[in-house]
């Protein structure tokens, strides 16, 4: 078994197409279309069904990978071990987190990791939460940032920070007169309220929906965006509430002039920032150093 082909195996699944795969991997198709016929030609059977527009494995396919990745991790734990024994640092590191995340976070954690580890190279892998755990399963990244609420039996998840949900509302909405800052309720209260909602697939958006549905009502949605950050500065100007983790309200003068917040009842619906990695991969030096370096600066945001 070749472990570079093995690799543009992986590559063509991820884009979908030898053509796409091709040109991330900066190699002619034919050369790619020739490695996949290798592959098939020493298994014995496809690896690819073709017959939809995107490429899928085959369940021989499926095998392969699976096999494939196991011998990656493998011989990537065994080379890291060997590379402590040396005092050998050099490595490319590969981290996922959110965009969100990335603002807040690098800037307090990649100075101190790379002044201690100048010969590690950092690739930064920018994708919502869920993609990230999809990446992780799929050796796409070495480690990752995620907020999430749900976890994957594959992965290991180490606490970093527990975060509060909170309702959070413009000074112009009903609710803020009525209700006292700081006060917990339940989503409910905010019945009758315009909601600025986060996309679908957003782990807030997936807590949204699990309260709206046990309180039985249908949020009156005035608008809808990917990006947290724009959310919450359009909720504080108009007539209108968010459900947002308070973490990214704290401190924020922009908002916090202009909002109330209010804890949510959760029912055990929650989401926490975690790093994370797959269970098999053996943690070198470098990276328990940016799980020790991150844990630093995190902290619990609650009112």
């Amino acid at each position: 078994m070749n472990l570079k082909h093995a690799s543009y195996i992986m590559t063509i699944l991820e884009e979908g197409s030898i053509t796409a795969a091709a040109k991330k991997l900066l190699i002619s198709q034919p050369s790619l279309s020739q490695t996949v016929k290798a592959v098939e030609d020493e298994l014995g059977l496809p690896i690819f069904d073709r017959r939809a527009k995107r490429l899928t494995l085959t369940y021989a396919g499926q095998r392969y990978v699976e096999s494939m990745r196991e011998i990656m991790t493998a011989e990537r734990n065994f080379l890291s071990e060997i590379a402590e024994m040396k005092n050998d640092h050099r490595a490319t590191l590969r981290i996922g987190i959110s965009a969100q995340r990335s603002i807040s976070l690098l800037p307090q954690i990649l100075p101190a990791f790379l002044a201690r580890y100048p010969l590690v190279t950092v690739e930064l892998k920018e994708l919502p939460s869920v993609r990230l755990e999809e990446l992780l399963s799929k050796g796409g990244c070495d480690v990752a940032f995620i907020t999430t609420a749900s976890k994957q039996n594959d992965l290991e998840y180490r606490l970093l920070e527990n975060e509060q949900i909170v309702l959070m509302a413009s000074k112009q909405t009903a609710i803020s007169r009525r209700i006292g800052q700081g006060t917990e309720i339940e989503l409910s209260e905010a019945r009758e309220e315009n909601f600025v909602n986060l996309t679908s697939g957003h782990s807030v958006r997936t807590i949204q929906n699990h309260l709206a549905q046990l309180c039985q009502f249908e949020p009156r949605v005035l608008l809808e965006l990917f990006n947290m950050e724009a959310a919450k500065l359009v909720t504080a100007q108009l007539n209108a509430v968010m459900v947002c983790p308070y973490g990214y309200i704290q401190g924020d003068t922009r908002v916090e002039t202009l909002t109330k917040c209010y804890p949510l009842r959760c029912h055990g619906f929650e989401r926490h920032f975690y790093f994370c990695y797959p269970k098999k991969l053996r943690l070198c030096s470098y990276m328990r150093d940016l799980f020790d370096i991150a844990r630093g600066k995190c902290q619990y945001h609650t009112m």
